[in-house]
């Protein structure tokens, strides 16, 4: 399956942001991808689920944490989101790695199709790299709570790259 990755400097300590990240209910503050959570746990730990909105669903849907290890790495799966072509689970994988001026958040989104949705693997995929860099500027901004230092890229001028799009080797 394709997916999209994209990363962006937070002035934060690596540990905060983590901790902000493995509350999903931090999610819909600055990701598209979930419009609220609805229950489940405050902070996330590894089998942990959550019942969430996606947006233009009209039943809620399950959020399970899959991967979990603290400060470094963190992956929450949608599952089973219905559709009439087939289904649409999206995976969204944190990785942090510090730094001297903060933690850099990669966070790359693979949508895992079945049936007929996998004919709609390309739109999919772009509508991501579309939307995956302005919500990750949305995310340093969140948390660099105004103090100007958590701009996207390297030296706050702008993005290190364009998300990167590429299939599982």
């Amino acid at each position: 399956m394709p997916h999209v990755s994209a990363n962006v400097h937070v002035s934060r300590p690596a540990d905060e942001v983590f901790s902000f990240l493995r509350d999903p209910r931090n999610l819909a503050e600055w990701s598209s991808s979930i419009d609220r959570v609805i229950e489940g746990p405050v902070a996330a730990e590894l089998g942990d689920e959550y019942t969430c909105k996606f947006p233009g669903r009209r039943r809620a849907h399950r959020l399970r944490c899959t991967a979990s290890s603290p400060v470094e790495y963190l992956v929450f799966r949608g599952a089973g989101m219905w559709t009439p072509l087939g289904r649409h689970s999206p995976e969204l994988e944190f990785r942090l790695s510090p730094n001297g001026l903060g933690t850099t958040v990669t966070v790359s989104v693979k949508p895992h199709l079945d049936g007929g949705m996998i004919l709609l693997a390309p739109f999919v995929t772009m509508a991501w790299r579309r939307d995956l860099p302005s919500e990750l500027q949305s995310l340093s901004e969140l948390l660099s709570c105004g103090d100007g230092a958590g701009d996207a890229g390297d030296a706050g001028d702008g993005w290190d790259a364009a998300p990167s799009v590429g299939s599982p080797g």
